[in-house]
């Protein structure tokens, strides 16, 4: 959470970003104005940013930046990537933040009551947001920033919208699973099957392997992670690793400076 706490500083701290063609990101930007900033301390705030977007990336946690009219500032690869399919979050014409359908209470509402001055109860908000195919709602935490220029900015920093996506699958991590405990090809692949919600039959098919075997991997995996019960087991290999996926099989996150007219 101490990343999530350090955002609105940042935010608060970094310069306003600038109207760009959507294909622009936050990294050319920066590398455009470079000539103009002789001191490496001016990066500092921008570089911490990014590695706060880059690590909500790895955690397939997305992050959308909006002013307090809801137009979209920033977002993170994980966001964008929501976004773009239109299934429970979307954009406007205008470049606004909006949900695919009509919520109660709405979320740009939300946003109202979180970054109104002085509204100290408030400052977080959570809705499940329904998606028009039918899949499980996405979950969006609305929070304010914190620090906010008294100037008046309709463009400024507002409020942060975390977007959690409980269909996202978690990514394979065999090869950690056996760095970290020991274990073999196959109790790693049971291991990552069951992080994935399958049930011991369907672990069983996908394997390739009788129950009465994949019950004896199972075994093996309660008595290398010290757990008792498969819940536990889960939950232990979801807090170790499996919340992570791997680096290497992720790009650079890219967080992207939207236009208010896309």
């Amino acid at each position: 959470m101490a990343i999530l706490r350090s955002l609105p500083n940042l935010l608060a701290k970094t310069t306003r970003p600038q109207r760009l063609q959507p294909d622009t990101s936050v990294l050319e930007m920066r590398s455009r104005e470079s000539g103009s900033m002789s001191n490496e301390t001016n990066h500092r705030p921008y570089h911490l940013l990014m590695a706060g977007f880059e690590a909500l990336d790895l955690v397939n946690v997305g992050v959308v930046v909006t002013s307090a009219s809801g137009q979209l500032l920033l977002a993170n690869r994980t966001a964008e990537q929501i976004l773009k399919t239109r299934d429970g979050l979307e954009l406007t014409s205008t470049g606004s933040v909006r949900t695919s359908l009509k919520s109660t209470p709405s979320l740009n509402a939300l946003m109202d009551a979180v970054a109104k001055p002085g509204n100290a109860g408030a400052r977080d908000s959570v809705l499940p947001v329904r998606r028009p195919s039918g899949k499980r709602p996405l979950t969006a935490v609305v929070r304010a920033v914190e620090e906010t220029p008294a100037n008046g900015d309709a463009m400024a920093p507002a409020t942060l919208l975390f977007i959690l996506d409980p269909e996202i699958p978690v990514e394979t991590v065999e090869a950690e699973l056996r760095q970290l405990y020991g274990l073999t090809s196959t109790e790693a692949c049971l291991a990552n099957l069951l992080m994935e919600g399958k049930a011991l039959d369907e672990c069983c098919a996908l394997l390739s392997i009788r129950r009465s075997t994949a019950r004896t991997h199972l075994q093996h995996l309660f008595e290398k992670l010290g757990v008792q019960r498969q819940s536990e087991l889960v939950s232990l290999l979801l807090k170790s690793i499996g919340l992570v996926g791997p680096a290497n099989k992720k790009g650079k996150t890219q967080a992207r400076v939207m236009r208010s007219n896309d």
